[in-house]
């Protein structure tokens, strides 16, 4: 013993450096013996199966910092785009008054607007007619280029060009966003818009005008139906309705009557809209792609990408790291082809849907359009009307945001049909007025009742058109559907220039109510017999789901889950089976008898294993 403690004491023992893995003993024991090395168990990491794109959404948050960012610039992107696509609605076409310059050089004011006979006395008596800009609200392109009396239809044509652009620009950007991704020409879109919007102010002819701001419309539209699609696969079905509302437009309306009251001139107007509207390039670069369309178009390794980027802290902070093979259960094997508008009619179940949202989508559009062509009556100043649309947009979506969130029975069939019987009885009303000589269409009376129906049909019926068409299409053509809803809106609003306006300067101008009455009344019926509910249901993905409907809307998702990890076990089963019968088949070549190759173990010598 005391040699063996001399000896511990005399030799110095070698000593090593201890890695970073292990755990060092804490002094030798009273043997002397040396320090012992352990390694540090490893944490075993869980296997994650994701079925289906929610319970991601619940990993990375479904509406966190990187959701309300995206909310922000939405609503913010809103001024640059109502400021330019609804600018000849009432700033671009208010009518000043005029100068007029006789043969003898005395001039005489005619009043705005003007009509058959004024526009004769000009045509006659004016040597030059110049507008009036002295204590002039606003100067529109109407004074500039004179767009009265025979030109006074090129207001219309603008119109017209500027919906016709905005119909082809959704087109193209659905058939885009689902090809090539939602974020396609996303920041490239908006900054052409900034560009072409400040080129409108060099226009010297209401040709050049209307040239320029059709390219601005076009680039609006295909921007429009992807950064909807975006915002509605960012986040989960209950804050849904949140996101969707980023387009409703409240602050740009009001912020482009503070803009148009400060310039007072349409050329200053489009500069300093742009200027308000610049660091939009800053936050449009900071969008990432949808993690969900990547998903369903099979490009698992773009989407963890994605999705750990908006799991980072840099945004939504919740520490979630995603791998393909965590990803992989959620993308159903199909074949990818080119979809189009064909397949929006492609099945029974697609095509009734399709059509229910061209009535829907129709009606809406009407009932908008009668809006923009009576309002002029409320107030003489299109500012203060630009104003007064913006306050009322402001807290209608907040009363509908927090009962959507906040009654789980509200759903959207009910407001679907609900915003439209109330439309229904409020025109019903305004027919009774102007058919029976009551009132004019446009009267302080018909004004309110139309401006109280237009926000319910922007604020509600809009919203749920737009909720609905997320959750019946797949993924895959979920922008191609945006793109044709779109389309027709912008159809709509064509139809309502060519037929609508002209009908309330004519002998019967009650038929510019009757015919958005009559759509309403047909939208409520068809709508009632043919439109399911959608609150709650997940959205699908691939075109098997939208042919037979979304599995998991119709089996338990524990059951899901349950097949799920069964296939996993019966896996690792099989392997370990045929293990076994690869070493039973060892074990008779080598001389031994096998009773059961499925009980047999190489070290076993019991029963089963019989030596010859």
């Amino acid at each position: 013993m005391e040699n063996h403690t001399h000896f511990s004491e005399s030799v110095k023992l070698p000593t090593k450096t201890a890695r970073a893995d292990t755990v060092f003993s804490e002094s030798n024991d009273e043997y002397g013996r040396r320090p012992t090395y352990a390694k540090k168990r490893k944490e075993k990491k869980d296997v994650v199966f994701y079925t289906n794109f929610e319970e991601v959404l619940q990993k990375i948050g479904a509406f966190g910092p990187y959701q309300i960012f995206c909310f922000i610039v939405i609503l913010y992107a809103s001024i640059e785009w109502a400021g330019n696509s609804t600018f000849m609605h009432l700033l671009g076409s208010f009518e000043p008054d005029w100068n007029c310059t006789l043969a003898n050089n005395q001039t005489v004011i005619i009043t705005a607007p003007t009509h058959d006979d004024t526009c004769n006395f000009i045509k006659q008596n004016c040597t030059n007619l110049a507008p009036v800009k002295q204590n002039l609200e606003f100067f529109s392109i109407v004074g500039q280029f004179q767009l009265i009396c025979d030109d006074s239809d090129k207001v219309e044509y603008i119109e017209v060009i500027m919906a016709g652009s905005s119909l082809i620009g959704s087109i193209i950007g659905g058939h885009m966003g689902d090809h090539f991704g939602r974020q396609t020409i996303f920041f490239t879109g908006e900054l052409l818009i900034i560009i072409t919007s400040m080129m409108c102010t060099a226009a010297q002819s209401w040709i050049a005008f209307s040239v320029i701001q059709g390219v601005n419309c076009f680039l609006y539209g295909v921007i429009e139906t992807t950064s909807l699609t975006m915002m509605v696969e960012f986040t989960s079905n209950k804050f849904r309705v949140i996101m969707v509302n980023a387009f409703q437009w409240p602050i740009a309306y009001m912020t482009i009557a503070l803009i148009a009251w400060l310039t007072q001139g349409w050329q200053v107007y489009f500069v300093f809209l742009n200027l308000v509207s610049s660091p939009l390039a800053i936050g449009f670069m900071l969008f990432l792609e949808s993690p969900r369309w990547l998903i369903a178009r099979n490009d698992l390794s773009e989407a963890c990408e994605v999705l750990n980027d908006i799991a980072h802290q840099r945004w939504n902070n919740t520490k979630a790291r995603f791998t393909t093979k965590d990803i992989s259960a959620i993308h159903k094997q199909e074949k990818q082809g080119f979809y189009w508008f064909y397949h929006l009619f492609s099945t029974k179940r697609l095509a009734k849907q399709s059509c229910l949202q061209i009535i829907s989508v129709l009606t809406y559009a009407m009932v908008s359009n009668t809006y923009l062509f009576t309002v002029a009556g409320l107030h003489d100043s299109p500012i203060i009307s630009t104003l007064i649309d913006g306050v009322l947009r402001l807290f209608i979506p907040i009363i509908i945001v927090i009962f959507d969130l906040m009654v789980p029975s509200f759903g959207r069939k009910i407001q679907f049909l609900g915003s439209l019987v109330i439309e229904g009885i409020l025109f019903g009303v305004v027919i009774a007025l102007v058919a029976t000589g009551t009132c004019t269409y446009d009267s302080k009376a018909v004004n309110i009742l139309v401006i109280v129906t237009t926000m319910i049909n922007d604020c509600i019926f809009w919203i749920n058109i737009v909720q609905i068409t997320t959750q019946r299409y797949p993924t895959v053509i979920r922008c191609v559907a945006f793109g044709f809803l779109h389309s027709f809106r912008h159809i709509g609003a064509i139809i309502g220039f060519l037929i609508l306006k002209p009908l309330l300067t004519s002998t019967w101008p009650v038929g510019a109510f009757v015919i958005p009455e009559a759509m309403i009344v047909l939208t409520i019926l068809v709508g009632f017999f043919f439109q399911p509910e959608t609150k709650g249901k997940a959205l699908m993905d691939q075109m098997v789901e939208a042919n037979y409907g979304r599995l998991e809307n119709e089996l338990p998702r524990a059951l899901m889950r349950l097949a799920a990890g069964h296939r996993v076990d019966q896996s690792e089963t099989r392997q370990q089976h045929r293990k076994d019968m690869e070493s039973a088949k060892a074990a008779e070549l080598m001389g031994k008898k096998v009773s059961s190759p499925w009980v047999f173990k190489e070290k076993d010598s019991g029963p089963n294993v019989k030596e010859d």
